[in-house]
């Protein structure tokens, strides 16, 4: 596995107009945004989770919102692979690929 991943960076007036687009979608401030592509029995849809300034887990009910989020983000960002979960950092307008990393105790010692 790779832990290299692509990274975009919005322009400050795209970084303004997210930043209000996510504010009204969730109701408060976040630091960052989460979006992945899921594929369920009735097919593929988008799960966003979105993080508080405070770090915590900011929970959306609506699935619409979920949607609106991938889109807002998708047209800022359209290069990026939007097969693969992406991270939208709000500080830097920042988006990266969403890399999990493997475990330390699971990686294999190198010799």
């Amino acid at each position: 596995m790779s832990s290299r991943t692509s990274e975009w960076t919005a322009t400050a007036k795209e970084r303004r107009a997210l930043d209000e687009q996510l504010y009204t979608l969730v109701g408060r401030s976040v630091k960052e945004v989460r979006v992945t592509r899921v594929n369920w029995p009735k097919g593929y849809r988008w799960v966003t989770t979105f993080f508080g300034t405070n770090g915590r887990e900011v929970p959306v009910f609506d699935r619409g919102l979920h949607h609106q989020a991938a889109v807002i983000l998708r047209e800022v960002f359209p290069r990026a692979s939007w097969g693969r979960a992406q991270d939208y950092e709000v500080a830097t307008g920042t988006l990266r690929e969403h890399v999990v990393r493997l475990p330390s105790a699971l990686r294999e010692a190198k010799h």
